[in-house]
């Protein structure tokens, strides 16, 4: 019984070290499976900026049009280049909802979603871009809201600081006239 019991207890030490092994093969497999969905994730990402900045620099008369819509008011544009203007922001404010939900579950890392999250801050100090989040926010998620609306306070806050630098210049009345 002796060398049974021995058998026994090889066996189950043997069967024990393999589901070890395995247990650490899946995991390795899971970190690179989880890699390779992050890096195809990313690419899907800037494929997608890349398809919505080639309407501009492919297409001269989209590039006019953007460069109208961004200068004039609203009510100026004809009806169809409304619907242009409505369509291509939300198409833009879309991606950036991807970008901030990408950031939130991990598939973008910081230093890109800092890149992006400065871009978005550039273009909402256009009155255009803000005008247009501001009508259309209910059609956003409310996780790209919030950014925006970090964005706006973020930009509020760096202007009340310029201004307050500018003030205590000397011969800093001269700047802000009565």
């Amino acid at each position: 019984m002796n060398i049974l019991q021995a058998l026994g207890n090889l066996g189950e030490f043997i069967g024990a070290l393999g589901v070890v092994i395995s247990l650490i093969y899946l995991a390795q497999q899971l970190s690179s499976n989880s890699k390779a969905v992050r890096a195809s994730s990313f690419n899907a990402m800037v494929q997608n900026s890349l398809r919505l900045l080639e309407q501009l620099y492919l297409d001269r008369e989209f590039a006019d049009f953007m460069a109208r819509a961004q200068q004039v008011p609203l009510d100026d544009l004809e009806p169809a280049e409304r619907i242009r203007w409505d369509s291509f922001m939300l198409a833009v404010y879309r991606h950036y909802g991807n970008l901030v939900y990408q950031h939130r579950v991990g598939a973008l890392d910081e230093e890109m979603w800092q890149a992006y999250r400065e871009d978005l801050k550039q273009a909402v100090t256009t009155p255009s871009w803000r005008g247009w989040f501001e009508r259309n926010r209910d059609v956003l998620s409310h996780s790209l809201q919030e950014e925006v609306d970090s964005l706006l306070a973020e930009l509020q806050f760096e202007r009340a600081v310029e201004i307050e630098k500018a003030a205590s210049r000397p011969g800093a009345e001269q700047d802000f006239p009565d």
